[in-house]
């Protein structure tokens, strides 16, 4: 037998592309009347319902709101294939805060179809992008749905937490599906808690011949008829990622795609300017930025199309490992909230920043480094926290957030010359305490970040008013003292003679000698040879403490075993992700942390992440998988500890499809 096969990729790709049936799979049984398919959408209140039945058959139909309030029912016989217009007096809306979600019945006698849908409004504009006419600026991350040790293979929990990390951990408002339709319980999800989605075909720089072209227009026909119905869905992608030009394929990718779907615009990705422009809406690969200049490029120098919107940044530019150096981690988030800020100011009249990417991803020999990884994550490839992580979180407004990205080590900075502290908050304000002694109040650089709804503090002076308290300057002199400590915290002993005269005079006006010189060195910068030094942060919103947080060297550490204890079975299997991680007493993570331990399991449990395995910048994942209905041990050992955690396996409800009595004539 001679088969062709138009995989979606040519040349060199930088994922990999996974082989085999990797999402669940169901036969069945249809009676000879049955429902093909429903599509809902809506033009402000009025609702559209486009069915398509086997057979002309009488239909009933039943809506149901959020608050599960039955709200309209309707009986009719139509033909095979017909639309039905209604107008709702009363409408709960969705959107990102309120992901109010309705459900529409279609039954006949032999078959019933229950489809979930929300009533919203898209719209991308010059100016940029509107959710039910409010303008949203668009924060987000690409996703590959890659997962460590399976590929894609992760079952419904898993594919749903990475929705929630998104949401509500990272605070992002939108997430691409690079480069491939995601699984269908991450884009539930998505619908659920209101993460916006860009949804787009298979496929990485290559176009093919006809018989490629003709297998792209059937993946986008695939792709629009199974997950039109899901509102969180904002932008088709019709056009292969980073591909050239094509005229006569993406003509009628897009005309295919408003075929399909009247009711959402298209997109295309690129990554070079001044591209031929047939989509809704210019999507651009811009990864211009490269920590110094402006964080995008212009858009007018980009393309004359409007609407715009940034749909990668940074990734390559920048990999950074969760176990880099701090001063690496820290540049790579700040990398990621300089796009932000270029991408979000008015003025640059775009729809907002989608960033590269999520979490890195295991690729081949050609990329990563050198281990077949690629860095290019905001989060590790086990969903876990980067710096840059906490950049994206600090920008979200749910939850409080605090990071002090750093852990005031001297031994870190080249010269122990600790030069700043960024701190990723969405505070209004933080006070500084060194061993007690209020140092200063430090507030968030609205300079540099103007348009962030939370610009990161940036610490540049720890020593702040504590030479005017303990040491009773003048503030003139406390000042012209502060700047000289740190010139020899720099630079050594190579201080400019003016610096030398005029430290020279503070100490004789307050009466100080030189070894009192030495003593304020030592004590207001360094810390060299002092009992102990501890900084703590308090956190302000409204002028009341919110949080607080302390940084002291390591004693003894702490190791802890996060997550879940409850597998739960429901359409084929289920997976229980584990954290094991080493932290300092005050719960910061050891990011230097490569310990290694062994896991074992016992009962109804199988093990999918490797018996012998070791911290990566002082956390890693265990992910076990439930083999049948019962209980399971996992039993991890440390050379410092051993942890004991039982997992109960329950089995809800399948999700089967109901069988109907068989007819001579079904399939």
């Amino acid at each position: 037998m001679n088969i062709k096969i138009f995989p979606p990729f040519g040349g060199v790709v930088d994922y990999l592309g996974y082989v085999g049936i990797y999402r669940e799979v169901s036969l069945i049984e249809l009676d000879p009347i049955h429902i093909q398919d429903v599509f809902v959408y809506n033009q402000e209140e009025m609702l559209k319902i486009q069915i398509e039945l086997s057979q002309v058959s009488d239909i009933e139909l039943e809506l149901v709101n959020p608050k599960n309030e039955i709200v309209w029912t309707q009986k009719e016989q139509s033909s095979s294939k017909f639309q039905i217009e209604k107008t709702l007096d009363y409408i709960l809306w969705w959107d990102i805060e309120h992901p109010n979600l309705y459900r529409l019945m279609v039954k006949t006698k032999t078959d019933t179809l229950s489809i979930k849908f929300g009533f919203r409004t898209i719209e991308f504009k010059d100016d940029g992008f509107y959710l039910n006419h409010r303008k949203i600026a668009l924060r987000g991350l690409n996703r590959h749905q890659s997962f460590p040790y399976v590929g894609y293979a992760m079952p419904k929990s898993i594919q749903r937490l990475d929705a929630d990390i998104l949401k509500y951990e990272l605070s992002l408002n939108i997430v691409r599906s690079s480069h491939y339709p995601p699984s269908k319980h991450f884009i539930e999800r998505c619908d659920e808690i209101g993460l916006l989605l860009f949804e787009e075909l298979p496929g990485w720089q290559h176009i093919g011949g006809e018989a490629f072209i003709q297998n792209g227009l059937k993946a986008i026909e695939e792709m629009i008829l199974r997950d039109r119905n899901h509102p969180s869905i904002i932008l088709w992608g019709v056009r292969i990622n980073e591909s050239g030009d094509h005229k006569s394929f993406y003509e009628a990718s897009n005309k295919l795609a408003h075929q399909l779907d009247p009711s959402r615009p298209t997109g295309g990705v690129r990554n070079f300017s001044n591209s031929e422009f047939f989509e809704d809406v210019y999507t651009y690969n811009d990864f211009s930025h490269t920590g110094l200049n402006p964080g995008v490029t212009s858009k007018h120098k980009v393309t004359k199309a409007k609407p715009y919107l940034v749909t990668e940044h940074n990734g390559h530019m920048f990999p950074t490992k969760k176990f880099d150096p701090e001063s690496k981690r820290v540049e790579h988030a700040l990398r990621h909230l300089n796009v932000l800020q270029g991408a979000v100011n008015p003025k640059a009249l775009m729809a907002g920043a989608i960033g590269w990417c999520m979490s890195d991803y295991n690729t081949h020999k050609e990329f990563g480094s050198g281990d077949k990884i690629c860095y290019h994550g905001v989060l590790d490839m086990d969903r876990l926290f980067k710096t840059a992580g906490y950049a994206y979180q600090s920008q979200g407004s749910h939850k409080p957030v605090m990071h002090i990205a750093s852990t005031m080590q001297n031994g870190e900075y080249a010269g122990g010359y600790l030069d700043k502290v960024v701190i990723f908050t969405n505070m209004d304000y933080i006070k500084l305490y060194r061993n007690d002694t209020y140092i200063d109040t430090y507030y968030p650089n609205v300079n540099m970040y103007p348009h962030l709804p939370h610009p990161p503090v940036f610490i540049t002076d720890f020593i702040g008013q504590t030479l005017k308290e303990k040491e009773h300057m003048r503030e003139k002199d406390a000042e012209a003292t502060k700047r000289i400590l740190r010139k020899i915290q720099k630079d050594g002993n190579h201080l400019p003679l003016r610096d030398q005269l005029r430290m020279l005079f503070l100490l004789k006006k307050y009466k100080m000698k030189l070894s009192d010189g030495v003593r304020l060195f030592y004590e207001y910068t360094s810390g060299w040879g002092s009992k102990e030094t501890i900084y703590t942060f308090v956190g302000y919103q409204n002028d009341q403490i919110v949080l607080t947080d302390t940084i002291t060297s390591t004693k003894t550490p702490i190791y802890r075993l996060k997550g879940n204890d409850t597998l739960m079975i429901e359409e084929t299997y289920d997976v229980l992700k584990l954290v094991f991680e080493k932290t300092d007493t005050e719960g910061h993570v050891l990011a230097y942390a490569m310990d290694g331990f062994t896991v074992s399991v016992s009962g109804d449990i199988e093990l999918i992440s490797p018996e012998i395995d070791h911290l990566h910048g002082g956390s890693k994942a265990i992910y076990i998988r439930s083999k049948q209905k019962g209980e399971g041990t996992l039993t991890l050992t440390h050379p410092d500890i051993t942890l004991v955690k039982t997992i109960k396996i329950l089995k809800n409800k399948l999700s089967v499809y109901k069988i109907l009595p068989k007819k001579d004539n079904a399939l």
